[in-house]
């Protein structure tokens, strides 16, 4: 597993994760952006396929990104059980 690199925001989370589909963003209620002080930080969801340290291989993920700069949290990942149910809009 990755770990944080200050230098890019995106260097971290669970190895050899693919997603699959659209990503689906609302607005979150979780004030300004870390790095830029942006007011408008989203909730993505996305589904995440093929990785091994899901018990059914496939999840839900879900992180916080911002629109105007790079920042991402980590990912939180839920296993979906056997299926591959559509992201929860």
């Amino acid at each position: 597993m990755a770990t944080f690199d200050g230098a890019n925001l995106r260097n971290y989370g669970l190895p050899d994760s693919e997603v699959e589909g659209v990503p689906v963003a609302k607005q979150a209620t979780a004030g300004p952006c870390p790095n830029c002080g942006c007011e408008e930080l989203m909730e993505v969801k996305v589904t995440v396929v093929r990785q091994a340290l899901l018990r059914s291989g496939t999840g839900t993920g879900t992180y916080l990104g911002c629109p105007a700069c790079p920042f991402a949290s980590p990912m939180m990942v839920r296993g979906n059980g056997n299926g591959r149910p559509p992201v929860e809009r």
